[in-house]
């Protein structure tokens, strides 16, 4: 899937059924503007596979912005979709059917797990689908475009449960939301061709606040 050009994407991964993380992250993308985009790339139920209803919020939320929200299947959308796609209605089982696998800009390719690199250019017609929904272990180093993904527990990587970046063309989302209680929020500036994320404090009365800082290299 191809995208319009957009000043401003933010981009989140594995939400893994933490609403109230979510919802914080949320906070930060300002959808009223129609130059921001927000790509949300995959596993938005955990492995005890909450209720389908949970499918319903994430493409109200889509509905509400049109082009604005893109919304990627992840491994455990494809697994809750053999398993028990009778069981969703049929207006949320077809949406869940037809996500996009990846979502690709100038600049970037947005997907869940990761793409064949060694392909090249022919990526896209070389992936099998488990290179997008299911792949490991992270790829590091140099390509084209700058490949954004989740799936992958940025913990494993740095140590931290953050947005990690390996330097080079790669950047990982998924912060393990399920244990940390954070989601990860990559930010991307067309017109500054700079990456931000957010750290997150709390104030003095107990209440999180974030603050806006550059993606910097991790270490593998």
């Amino acid at each position: 899937m191809r995208g319009r050009f957009c000043l401003i994407i933010y981009a989140m991964s594995d939400i893994h059924g933490q609403e109230a993380p979510f919802e914080e992250a949320l906070s930060l993308v300002d959808l009223d503007d129609p130059d921001v985009m927000l790509v949300l790339c995959g596993d938005y139920i955990d492995h005890d596979w909450q209720a389908p209803e949970w499918f319903d919020r994430i493409r109200r939320l889509q509905e509400a912005h049109p082009g604005q929200v893109v919304v990627l299947k992840g491994n455990h959308e494809d697994a809750y979709l053999e398993a028990c796609g009778d069981a969703l209605l049929p207006t949320t089982r077809r949406w869940l059917r037809d996500l996009p696998l990846f979502y690709e800009t100038e600049r970037q390719i947005f997907v869940h797990a990761g793409i064949d690199e060694e392909a090249g250019d022919l990526w896209r017609v070389a992936c099998e689908d488990w290179y997008f929904l299911g792949k490991v272990p992270a790829s590091v180093g140099s390509f084209p475009k700058d490949i954004v993904a989740g799936h992958v527990g940025t913990y494993g990587l740095c140590g931290e449960n953050r947005v990690y970046w390996d330097g080079q063309a790669h950047f990982y989302l998924d912060g393990s939301t399920e244990r940390s209680g954070v989601v990860p929020v990559l930010k991307y500036d067309s017109l500054t061709d700079r990456y931000t994320t957010f750290g997150r404090a709390q104030t003095s009365d107990g209440a999180p606040a974030w603050h806006e800082e550059p993606v910097r290299p991790g270490r593998a």
